[in-house]
C-alpha cells in the first residue's frame, strides 16, 4: 500500500530539545530510508514522506518512532499510482456505460 504522510507543527517544540530531536529525526530518516520513496522537508516546518507499507500498522510504527511526531499533526493518505487509478476510472467508466 503506498501512503503519502504530511506532518505539520502543531505544538510549540522547547528550544533545549530541538538539537536532540534534529539528530533523532536524522537517524530515523537513515533507518527508515528504504521504507520512503520520497521524503522532504518543508520551509518554515513540517515535511513528508511516501512510504510502501503492507498495513496500517506498519505505517502507524514509523510515525510513532519519528522524533518530532509528538508535535506534529499527520494527515496520512493512502493512494493508487496516477496510471493505475486512471486505468481503473476508465474501467469504471465502461462499467457504467455499459450498464445504460
Amino acid at each position: 500500500m503506498h501512503v503519502l504522510v504530511v506532518a505539520t507543527p502543531q505544538h510549540p517544540i522547547p528550544p533545549a530539545e530541538l538539537p536532540a530531536l534534529v539528530e533523532g529525526a536524522a537517524a530515523w530518516a537513515e533507518r527508515h530510508k528504504d521504507d520512503l520513496s520520497v521524503f522532504g522537508l518543508f520551509p518554515g516546518g513540517g515535511g513528508f514522506g511516501i512510504a510502501e507499507v503492507d498495513d496500517a500498522s506498519q505505517i502507524n510504527q514509523l510515525i510513532m518512532e519519528m522524533p518530532f511526531a509528538p508535535y506534529s499533526h499527520h494527515d496520512i493518505r493512502p493512494f493508487v499510482p496516477g496510471e493505475q487509478g486512471i486505468a481503473q476510472m476508465r474501467e469504471m467508466v465502461a462499467a457504467q456505460a455499459a450498464a445504460h
